[in-house]
């Protein structure tokens, strides 16, 4: 009887491939945590900026109600020496309207003192951003490198 012998050769794996099996495992799982942390903080990211977007549109709203309330009053509505860049009245009536946490800033008012050409909005690490004309929002992020207790 001959035997045939297809010239393969089982041999056992050694103590070292073994361990190279386990240690690839293990990075290929370390990878996608990693990939899927920065994805997660990504999508974090994007829904705190979505709230700070509505949070600046509720604000845009308020600010727009209270110049055409002033108006309409005869009374001033835009103050640079104030903060938030509008009287004391019209600040108070916006935070208490729109019920946004952030803070609020006028920059330019429309030619006539009253109307809304530009503001920013922040909340947080966010900052919105409002322009008239072309209207337009700009959501930036502004992240904490430093944070120092005295």
């Amino acid at each position: 009887m001959t035997h045939l012998t297809s010239g393969i050769t089982s041999r056992k794996p050694g103590k070292y491939g073994t361990v190279s099996y386990v240690l690839t495992v293990l990075c290929i799982l370390l990878l996608t945590v990693v990939l899927l942390a920065a994805g997660a903080l990504w999508l974090m990211y994007r829904a705190d900026a979505r709230v700070a977007l509505g949070n600046a549109k509720t604000v845009r709203i308020a600010l727009n109600a209270a110049s055409t309330e002033a108006y309409a009053a005869g009374e001033p509505f835009a103050d640079p020496s104030q903060p938030g860049g509008v009287t004391e009245d019209v600040l108070s009536e916006v935070l208490i309207v729109s019920n946004a946490p952030g803070d609020i800033q006028l920059i330019q008012t429309e030619d006539n003192g009253y109307g809304v050409a530009r503001f920013a909005y922040t909340e947080g690490a966010f900052t919105v951003v409002y322009t008239a004309d072309p209207t337009t929002w700009e959501v930036c992020i502004t992240p904490e490198i430093l944070h120092a207790v005295p």
